[in-house]
């Protein structure tokens, strides 16, 4: 063994129930780190073109976290399985170690999405010369959900009451990957809802979001009565496996700012 032997570790970064966090998302950023002495020893952009293929049955280099849709009425839970190629979205290291080494890996994104973006940080050992790479690589699972409030845009202001203000969400996978009929990702596992409430009060009245058919675009509506300053966190939930994410706007009355 040399003073400071390569290890090669190849890392992705996976949604949780989704796919690989791709270029069309902004990848997600990784940073690998001595566990024990907190040395940094590499790090860089998870990316590539895309985020990997969907298999109906396993291969050895398939993310043994697989997707699953539920089941609907009258139907089975339709299981299939991520499969990367060569574009699919990773981050390759060289580090140089000299012990066997405890490394702390962390990953943070979608960096296109800064708002809804998770850290994760988890721990694997490796051994100086031994590659890191073996079916998909060291696959990073990040949680959550992609929320992007589309209106009311913040700090909106409204002119004159009573009010109607229309909200919609876009909310997707944290890969990007969208919520629609025919996908793997179905309309009726998610919930959406806009809790509004005055700033720095708890909220007073909590608004569903629905499906409409256009995918990830979830609507609904509030009738604003009283001035005031005004801020809506919009939560989306995925109930099969937990997946949460928020995003929150704002909005005032001409009268509140007087």
């Amino acid at each position: 063994m040399s003073s400071a032997d390569k290890t090669s570790i190849l890392i992705r970064v996976q949604a949780r129930g989704g796919k690989f966090l791709a270029d069309d998302i902004g990848g997600a950023e990784v940073t690998v780190r001595d566990a024990w002495t907190g040395e940094w020893l590499g790090g860089g952009l998870a990316r590539g073109t895309d985020s990997g293929n969907l298999k109906p049955d396993f291969s050895p280099s398939a993310s043994q976290s697989a997707i699953v849709t539920p089941a609907s009425a009258g139907s089975q839970p339709v299981i299939q399985w991520l499969v990367p190629d060569a574009t699919t979205t990773a981050l390759t290291l060289e580090l140089a170690l000299r012990r066997p080494t405890l490394l702390a890996v962390t990953a943070h994104g979608p960096m296109g999405g800064l708002q809804s973006a998770q850290r994760v940080e988890t721990t694997t050992w490796a051994l100086p010369g031994q590659s890191i790479d073996q079916g998909p690589g060291f696959v990073i699972e990040l949680p959550g959900l992609v929320v992007q409030v589309l209106s009311p845009a913040t700090h909106l202001e409204i002119t004159a009451l009573p009010a109607l203000i229309t909200f919609q969400a876009k909310v997707t996978m944290m890969c990007g990957c969208q919520i629609a009929d025919g996908e793997p990702w179905v309309p009726e596992d998610f919930v959406v809802t806009a809790a509004i409430a005055q700033v720095g009060e708890p909220p007073s009245a909590v608004v569903p979001l629905s499906y409409e058919g256009s995918p990830s675009l979830f609507k609904g509506s509030y009738k604003l009565e009283q001035p005031g300053f005004y801020q809506a966190v919009v939560s989306a939930t995925q109930k099969s496996i937990g997946n949460l994410g928020t995003a929150t706007v704002t909005f005032y009355t001409a009268a509140a700012s007087q």
